[in-house]
Parts: structure tokens; C-alpha cells; sequence
């Protein structure tokens, strides 16, 4: 998952723990639940994160981390709390966003660097399949101990701009090698 054996020991001795980027880079190695690796427990929830039918019908509760993507140059991760769950209709996900239920989870944005397309406090649903760059759009990224959202668009000689949609910010070049893809954003929600 791209940390060190020293910072593995750090977390499995108790005397740190992991940011929630490297969090769901081990449950997605190991094949479990974020909520499972961080508390050692399944709750109802993310069991219906997992496609299991309840009777509560087919939903999937998506689990929303108290924890802000920068829409602006950066900002630090302020908690890896799971504060709620939002529930989507699981046919709606597929049919509409394409993706697998179990890859979800929800983030809030923070900063204006996204305006107008995103605003600070907005919810970000953010694919967590997609972990790597593959197409133009929204992405969160990971930089060192940071989320950050921005727009990542390939350029004709096969390196990425990396840009806000505010044009007061600078936009940068990298290469698909240089930055850590979290998963790309393909919803989001905000007040009017």
C-alpha cells in the first residue's frame, strides 16, 4: 500500500494510526470494510455497503468521514471519523453511477479552489474503484498527509494538469506516476 514496515509497526503496536487515505488502501488490499479494519466491527450499515439485502430494501448506506478533501492547494486531514451514512437506492448507483456499491464513500470539500463547480461543505461521493487515473474529471488525491480535490485532464504528451476549477489558483503538471489517486468523484451535493 506504499508506506513503510516502520509506520505498520507504529499502527499494529497502538502508538499511531493510519490516515484514512492508507486506511482504505488496506481494506482495499485486504478485501474488507474500512469500518471493519478501524473498529474491528461490522455494523448493519456497512453490511448493506457489501450488496447483502436487508429489510429495510435494497439500499446501499454509504459511510460519510468527518474528514475535509482540500479544494484548494491542500489541507490536512481533520479527522477519520465515520460521522453518518447516507443511503442510495443500490439500482440508482449502478444504472446511473456506474459503479460498485462497495467502492463509495463520502467526503465533504473544503476550500473555494473548486468554485463554482464545488463549494466548501459540499458532500463529495467519491469512487474509491477507480484508483488510479483513467479519464478526465474530479479527482481526490492524496499529497503526503493531505486530500486534495482537483481536476486531473491528460495532455496530449501523456502528462496530467492538475488544475482548479477557481481560475485565481495555479494549475500544475505531473505524471500519472507522481500522484496517488484516492478515487475519483462522481457525485456531489450542496446547498443552493
Amino acid at each position: 500500500v506504499g508506506v513503510s514496515d516502520n509506520a505498520i509497526y507504529k499502527w499494529m503496536s497502538g502508538r499511531g494510526q493510519p490516515s484514512v487515505a492508507n486506511l482504505v488502501a488496506l481494506a482495499r488490499a485486504a478485501r474488507v470494510s474500512v469500518e471493519w479494519l478501524a473498529t474491528g466491527h461490522e455494523i448493519a450499515a456497512v453490511k448493506r455497503t457489501t450488496g447483502h439485502s436487508t429489510e429495510q430494501g435494497d439500499y446501499v448506506f454509504v459511510p460519510h468521514y468527518d474528514v475535509k478533501g482540500a479544494a484548494a492547494r491542500g489541507g490536512p486531514l481533520r479527522s477519520e471519523q465515520i460521522v453518518d451514512y447516507l443511503a442510495f437506492k443500490t439500482e440508482w448507483v449502478k444504472s446511473r453511477l456506474k459503479t460498485d456499491p462497495r467502492n463509495m464513500l463520502l467526503i465533504e470539500a473544503a476550500g473555494d479552489s473548486m468554485a463554482p463547480t464545488l463549494e466548501d461543505g459540499d458532500l463529495l461521493l467519491v469512487d474509491l474503484g477507480e484508483p488510479r487515473f483513467r479519464q478526465d474529471g474530479v479527482y481526490v488525491l492524496r499529497r503526503e498527509h493531505e486530500l486534495a480535490v482537483k481536476r486531473v485532464q491528460r495532455r496530449p504528451e501523456g502528462t496530467l494538469t492538475v488544475r482548479s476549477d477557481n481560475p485565481a489558483y495555479e494549475s500544475w503538471v505531473v505524471t500519472s506516476e507522481t500522484i496517488h489517486v484516492i478515487g475519483r468523484m462522481i457525485w456531489a451535493a450542496g446547498r443552493l
